[in-house]
């Protein structure tokens, strides 16, 4: 089985994907240097560069840039939102100076926030070119200045390596609770940590504060719902955590620049 793909498109100089939350398994190297960023968490099972597989635990937010012709196994039980760019012009790339085949960055507000927008952007039924090369462009803009600073990925690894052992709890929690009202203090005592820490800690890990990162699971769940289910918009709203059916309206506006109603009519 492969990557299904919910949207593709080509920009002339690079090809966009945007991976759905589904099993797969995929193995092969690319011909094009690839940069991609992470909308869930999704655990499996990763060979890169070589025949050894390892568990892996991909954050949401984690921005990975992989050199052409490298060679790569990834399968996932239950896999996540994914965001994919190839880019099909090698010139793009004179200035960037990759440190190793491979880079992973965690927790890039910047690189998170473009995502968003390119998602957007994909699943809008009448897709606007310029802008979509426009937020592609600052996509891979900030993928080389990550890359190029050379320091970036080891430096910040060891502080990433303890705020992933101590929000796995939190994260874990959030889906399990995802229904309910949730609320910053009560995640913060569960960090065992002061709210204003709490809340600079999750950010660095994630890329997101709190809030917004439930609203983004809250969307993720009702999206699969609106494609998978016959259930009403209001049930599908109170299912998923939101206060009303006009409160996942405006969620859905404001992330994804389309209705609930809008979403249900896209092509399978």
């Amino acid at each position: 089985m492969s990557m299904d793909t919910i949207d593709i498109i080509d920009i002339n100089w690079a090809r966009l994907e945007l991976l759905p939350a589904t099993p797969y398994t995929t193995s092969g190297a690319s011909s094009h240097t690839s940069l991609g960023l992470a909308f869930a968490r999704q655990t499996g099972v990763h060979a890169i560069g070589s025949d050894i597989r390892y568990d892996f635990d991909a954050w949401p937010g984690d921005f990975a840039i992989s050199n052409a012709g490298l060679p790569m196994f990834s399968e996932s039980a239950h896999g996540g939102e994914y965001l994919l760019m190839h880019i099909t012009n090698p010139d793009l790339l004179a200035d960037m100076s990759a440190s190793s085949p491979r880079q992973i960055f965690h927790g890039d507000k910047l690189a998170v926030m473009l995502a968003w927008q390119l998602r957007s952007l994909l699943l809008q039924k009448d897709k606007n070119a310029l802008l979509l090369q426009e937020k592609a462009s600052l996509f891979l803009e900030r993928g080389i200045t990550l890359a190029n600073k050379k320091s970036s990925a080891t430096t910040t690894r060891s502080q990433y390596a303890q705020d992933k052992v101590l929000h796995a709890r939190i994260l874990d929690y959030i889906e399990e609770q995802l229904d309910t009202t949730l609320n910053l203090e009560e995640l913060a005592t569960m960090a065992n940590m002061p709210l204003l820490r709490f809340l600079r800690s999750f950010t660095h890990a994630t890329g997101t504060t709190p809030h917004t990162y439930i609203t983004e699971r809250r969307l993720q769940r009702a999206r699969l719902l609106i494609t998978n289910s016959n259930l009403s918009i209001a049930d599908i709203a109170a299912d998923c955590g939101f206060s009303h059916q006009s409160h996942l309206g405006s969620a859905f506006k404001s992330r994804l620049g389309l209705s609930p109603q809008q979403y249900r009519k896209l092509p399978a």
